[in-house]
């Protein structure tokens, strides 16, 4: 056993690889796939739009009354993001259900996996009781609810008794959680707009570390995100389970999706969304009985290949027997993936020719109606696509809020953020902010790293872009793209400066670029609160 969280673990693990081994994570799969066997796959594979459909797909699985697992990536705030439980499932901590448990305790062949196993049943429930910022974690509303005091009689003392220790506390985060945690007059306060912090003081680590994220606050049977100890149950399995060989030689993400399915394994659903890549991802070594295809376009040029061509075809070449394809896909990877289809037998189809007339209105009536951008149309088209296929029933009335931070999130009625960090999220973003402030101009706060094309997202951006900020922070091993920023920027001939640390009341902000970018400037903005 490793004796490290598994968060302290990870601190040690190569985000990419020079060198990819594109067999290893196949191999380590292989050796414990027994003993995590995953239902009903859905593999999601894109460019953008990726979280946000499975965002979707996943809060209307849990909303037909099955429970079901997400797996996202990369996270804002906290690596528990990137795993969300919802339905069933959720109700408690994955090592507390009587058949996780049990089975964990049955497969274990030696008498150090059994304590293994005893330890998550008692000492480990104790603990959970009284670790209440890991209950803050959790979006709790409605406790009382009769369907979910059904869904907790079987469990034992330990959750009960957890239950009632949280019940007021977490009543009073969801009550908070609800709110923006920065109003229109946060910003237009005159003793504020003066007010200057630089990104890299030293509170920000502490910050991130206290940071609540403030996802809509939905009915407990809906979804929430993995907590620390149910990660470290999972990080514990896994040191338990796997072969010498690759406890320490797979990469993070490699690491990360292999503990998504030992939290998934007793969901009745798993939404798995790839990560930069299709073919040679880590998620695509997962049996899959449904594929969703988001748009795709030219990021991660050189690692995923050299044109649109090339990356459209590593991607689409992931497709099983059944594929969905939103209805926003462009001509070239429509071509190709009609194509592959045809090579592989696949029964491929756009969103729309599974959607009736009346549901696609309903899905454009619900995102106007929670103030959501235009082009998370064809995300919730895609997910609903999905729930037809799965022959789910399922109103769309029943959707909660879409519960991810950062996709061209309102701030305030004139700060929006979001995590788009490529041209075609730039277009996207482009078309919504000539939607919401007509032909008014906005600041852009803006940064991105050296392998990004900032040319062609800057050029995107610049018929709606009155001037640029750039804000200044540091990830570990990424290189910043500040010489081609500032080139691209004199090219088009935007007025840009560092980033001031002020935001007025009579000017429209967009921080974009990543979800890094977005990740520090809400600290920031939160460290300027006080």
């Amino acid at each position: 056993m490793s004796g490290r969280s598994i968060k302290e673990f990870l601190q040690n693990r190569p985000i990419y690889y020079k060198k990819i081994d594109y067999e290893r994570f196949p191999r380590a799969y292989a050796a414990i796939k027994d003993k995590i066997p995953l239902k009903n796959v859905i593999q999601i594979i894109g460019t953008n739009g990726k979280g946000s459909t499975g965002r979707f797909l996943a809060n209307a699985i849990a909303a037909a009354g099955f429970s079901v697992g997400h797996y996202t990536s990369p996270h804002v705030f906290k690596l528990n993001e990137r795993i969300y439980l919802g339905g069933r499932i959720a109700q408690s901590p994955v090592f507390a259900l009587n058949s996780g448990a049990s089975n964990f305790k049955n497969e274990q062949n030696s008498a150090s996996a059994s304590n293994f196993t005893e330890k998550q049943n008692s000492a480990k429930m104790q603990n959970f009781a009284n670790r209440e910022n890991s209950a803050s974690q959790i979006s709790i509303s409605n406790l009382q609810n009769s369907t979910t005091q059904n869904l907790h009689s079987e469990q034992n003392s330990a959750l009960q008794s957890f239950v009632s220790t949280t019940q007021n506390s977490i009543d009073t985060q969801n009550s908070a959680s609800t709110q923006n945690l920065w109003n229109s007059q946060d910003l237009k306060s005159p003793s504020e707009q003066n007010l200057k912090f630089s990104p890299e003081q030293n509170f920000k680590s502490q910050l991130r570390s206290n940071f609540k994220s403030t996802q809509s606050s939905l009915p407990i049977s809906l979804g929430r995100d993995a907590t620390d100890e149910e990660l470290d149950f999972a990080h514990e399995f896994l040191q338990e389970s796997l072969p010498a060989e690759f406890k320490d030689s797979l990469s993070y993400f490699e690491y990360l999706t292999l503990a998504a399915a030992v939290l998934f394994r007793d969901c009745d659903y798993c939404v798995i969304e790839a990560g930069m890549g299709g073919e040679f991802d880590a998620t695509s070594s997962f049996g899959r009985m449904l594929s969703l295809f988001t748009p795709i376009g030219t990021d991660h040029l050189g690692m995923l290949g050299q044109n649109l061509e090339q990356i459209a075809h590593t991607k689409l070449i992931t497709m099983d027997k059944e594929a969905i394809l939103s209805d926003e896909m462009s001509e070239v990877p429509l071509r190709i993936a009609q194509q592959i289809a045809e090579q592989k037998g696949t029964h491929l189809r756009f969103a729309a020719e599974l959607l009736s007339k009346s549901e696609q209105a309903q899905i454009t009536e619900f995102c106007a109606r929670n103030d959501l951008p235009k082009f998370q149309i064809s995300n919730l088209a895609l997910a609903l696509a999905a729930m037809k296929f799965l022959n789910l029933k399922f109103e769309i009335s029943q959707l909660p809020p879409l519960n991810l931070r950062g996709r061209m999130e309102a701030l305030a009625p004139n700060l929006r953020v979001d995590v788009g960090h490529n041209e075609l999220a730039a277009q996207q973003v482009a078309s919504e902010i000539i939607e919401i402030y007509g032909g008014r101009k906005i600041v852009l706060i803006y940064n991105a790293f050296a392998d990004k094309d900032v040319a062609a997202v800057l050029r995107t951006l610049a018929p709606v872009v009155e001037r640029v900020e750039i804000f200044s922070y540091e990830v570990a091993d990424r290189e910043m793209a500040a010489e081609a920023i500032t080139r691209a920027l004199d090219a088009l001939k935007i007025p840009h400066s560092p980033f001031r640390g002020e935001l007025r009341a009579d000017e429209e902000y967009l921080v974009f670029g990543s979800f890094h970018l977005v990740e520090n400037f809400i600290l920031w903005l939160e460290a300027r609160r006080g």
